[in-house]
C-alpha cells in the first residue's frame, strides 16, 4: 500500500496535473453557466432568462406533468397558445416555453427551421398523439409517454461530452510520464533492484494511472449530475429520448436510440465514456512503457487519440474499410463522444467488448515491455 500511495503522489503532485485539474473543473462551470443561460420561457407576456426561465419552465410543467393525453396537449394549447413570434438569429419562435415549444416540436402542424420566409411555419391544429412518431414509439415500446421537464438532461449529455475531451487531455497528460518519466530520469537499474521488486512496482504503478483515470473521469461526471440537479432537477427520466432535446427529432437520428427512455441513455453514455477513459489509459500505459521520454509519451498517445477521427474521414469506402469504420468507433475518441451512439446504435456492445479487450492486450504488453527495458 506504501508503494501504491508513492506511485500515486508522484503522478498527482506535479504542477500540470493539478492546474489542468483546476482548469478543467473551471471550464465545464463556465460551460453549465452559459447553457443555463440560453433558456428562455414566455408566459403571461413576460419573457424571463437564464436560471429564472429553467425554475419557470419546471414550475409550469409540474400541471401538466406524467403520462401524455391528447386532453393535456388541448388544455397546454389552451394556456400557453402557440408560440408565433420570430427574431432574427433566434433558435426558436421568440415567445414559447417548455410546453408549447413541445407541443410545437412533436404534436402541431408548426415547424421552425430558419428565419427567413417559407423556412418556419406557425402551428395552427394538433394532431392526436396516436398519430405522430411518439404515438408510434409508445405502440412499438409498449410504454407510456411520458411529460416531463426534460431541459437539464440535455445540459448533462453537452457537459459529460466537453467534459470527457477535456478529462482525455489530462489523463494523457498524467499517465504518460507513468514508465516513460522513470526511463528518462534514468531511475530503471535502481527501481529494479529495490526491495519490493520489479514485479509489484509495475502493478502500483499501473494501478495508480488507473485510479487517477477514474477520478478525473469522476469528477466530470458528478459535476455534469450535480450541477444539474441543483438548477434543472431529475425530471423526465422515464421519457423517450426523441422528445427531449437530447435528440432533436425522434426520427432524426437513429430510432433503435430515440425510443429508449432517458435513463437508458444515460446508463449507456456513462458506461461507454469510463471504457473510453479506460482506454485511453491503458492505451497510455502502453505507450509510455515504450517510451524514451515523456515529451514522446505525450506526443504519441495524443496521436493514437485523435487518429480515429482522420481515419474515419480518410477511410474509402467498400466492404472492408466500412468494417474497420465501424470498429474506429471503438475508439477513446468515439466511446467518449456522447453523440456517437446514435450511429453504432444496438452494437454499442460490441464495441465496449472490443475496447475492454484492447485495454487488457495494451496493459499486459506494457508489464511485458517494461519488464524487459534495460538502463541505456
Amino acid at each position: 500500500m506504501k508503494l501504491y500511495r508513492m506511485e500515486l503522489y508522484k503522478l498527482c503532485h506535479r504542477r500540470i496535473v493539478i492546474v489542468g485539474t483546476f482548469c478543467v473543473i473551471g471550464i465545464l462551470l463556465f460551460f453549465f453557466v452559459l447553457k443555463v443561460s440560453d433558456e428562455s420561457a414566455y408566459v403571461d407576456g413576460v419573457t424571463y432568462h437564464g436560471y429564472q426561465a429553467v425554475q419557470v419552465n419546471r414550475q409550469i410543467t409540474e400541471e401538466f406533468k406524467g403520462v401524455l393525453t391528447d386532453e393535456k396537449v388541448n388544455a397546454i394549447v389552451e394556456k400557453y397558445g402557440f408560440p408565433q413570434e420570430v427574431v432574427w438569429d433566434y433558435g426558436g419562435f421568440r415567445d414559447s416555453n417548455f410546453l408549447n415549444n413541445f407541443v410545437v416540436e412533436y404534436l402541431a402542424d408548426g415547424f421552425m427551421r430558419g428565419w427567413e420566409e417559407g423556412e418556419y411555419q406557425v402551428s395552427t391544429m394538433t394532431y392526436p398523439i396516436a398519430d405522430t412518431e411518439l404515438g408510434a414509439a409508445g405502440e412499438l415500446t409498449g410504454q407510456e409517454i411520458i411529460l416531463a421537464y426534460t431541459n437539464g438532461w440535455g445540459v448533462f449529455i453537452d457537459m459529460t461530452q466537453v467534459g470527457m475531451v477535456l478529462a482525455c487531455i489530462l489523463i494523457l497528460f498524467s499517465v504518460s510520464v507513468l514508465f516513460a518519466g522513470e526511463r528518462q530520469k534514468k531511475m530503471l537499474p535502481l527501481l529494479f533492484t529495490t526491495k519490493e521488486g520489479r514485479k509489484k512496482d509495475i502493478c502500483m504503478k499501473i494501478a495508480a494511472a488507473f485510479t487517477v483515470t477514474v477520478c478525473i473521469w469522476l469528477i466530470v461526471i458528478l459535476m455534469g449530475f450535480i450541477a444539474c440537479r441543483l438548477v434543472y432537477g431529475y425530471d423526465g427520466i422515464d421519457s423517450f429520448v426523441g422528445a427531449t432535446n437530447i435528440s432533436f427529432s425522434i426520427m432524426a437520428q437513429s430510432w433503435s436510440v430515440s425510443i429508449w427512455t432517458v435513463k437508458h441513455f444515460l446508463i449507456v453514455v456513462v458506461l461507454r465514456s469510463f471504457i473510453g477513459v479506460m482506454l485511453l489509459c491503458a492505451v497510455t500505459i502502453y505507450i509510455s512503457a515504450g517510451c524514451r521520454s515523456s515529451f514522446h509519451a505525450v506526443s504519441i498517445a495524443a496521436v493514437s487519440y485523435g487518429l480515429p477521427v482522420l481515419l474515419w474521414f480518410i477511410m474509402p469506402i467498400g466492404f472492408i474499410f466500412s468494417l474497420v469504420r465501424v470498429l474506429i468507433y471503438a475508439s477513446t475518441f468515439y466511446q467518449c463522444m456522447c453523440s456517437s451512439i446514435y450511429d453504432v446504435g444496438r452494437i454499442w456492445h460490441i464495441l465496449a467488448a472490443v475496447a475492454i479487450v484492447i485495454s487488457i492486450i495494451c496493459v499486459i504488453a506494457a508489464c511485458w515491455k517494461y519488464k524487459r527495458q534495460q538502463d541505456i
